[in-house]
């Protein structure tokens, strides 16, 4: 049985396993294409390629596919702190994005949302030609404000999560505790 790695995860590789079902999970960039033209893009198609590389490799030929180490679940939850971390950040720059192209709709540049002072900054904030921020709009970016301050109050809690788990880890290594004495 052989299979890509992709969303699914790898749990059906160990389910697989545990059946005593020979399994595989392949890189899916490492699998050959042609690069003369675009190929249709179909699961039978994808499926005998599969096939087609896993026989390869059985036989030995190299550089066929690339096989992924299947990580274990403890490391695949692991893997969950930086990829939820990645997640929350990126969509921090969005909100941060959002409120400058709000602003800089009506003349404002400069104004920083991630900020201690920002509510308070946002009320002082003037159009590019010197009007008070339309109600509606300061009522959005505020919206807006408080669901950056979610974010930044999750970032933080994933990174002290993080933060935790290494040092745990550095306590427990064996290496730290020979070379620390």
């Amino acid at each position: 049985m052989i299979q890509e790695a992709g969303l699914d995860g790898f749990w059906i590789h160990r389910v697989l396993q545990a059946e005593g079902i020979e399994s595989h999970v392949v890189d899916p960039a490492s699998i050959a294409t042609s690069r003369r033209r675009r190929r249709a893009k179909t699961d039978k198609i994808d499926g005998e390629a599969l096939v087609r590389a896993l026989l390869a490799y059985k036989r030995g030929e190299p550089r066929v596919c690339a096989m992924v180490r299947v990580p274990t679940p403890a490391e695949e939850d692991r893997r969950r702190i930086a990829r939820e971390r990645k997640a929350l950040t990126n969509e921090r720059v969005r909100h941060v994005n959002r409120i400058k192209g709000l602003l800089f709709s009506q003349g404002v540049s400069g104004y920083e949302p991630l900020r201690r002072n920002r509510h308070k900054r946002l009320e002082e904030l003037k159009t590019g030609d010197g009007r008070p921020l339309p109600a509606h709009l300061k009522t959005q970016i505020g919206r807006e404000l408080d669901r950056l301050e979610l974010l930044i109050e999750q970032i933080e809690a994933v990174e002290a999560e993080r933060d935790a788990m290494l040092a745990a880890e550095q306590r427990a290594s064996p290496a730290r505790r020979c070379c620390s004495t």
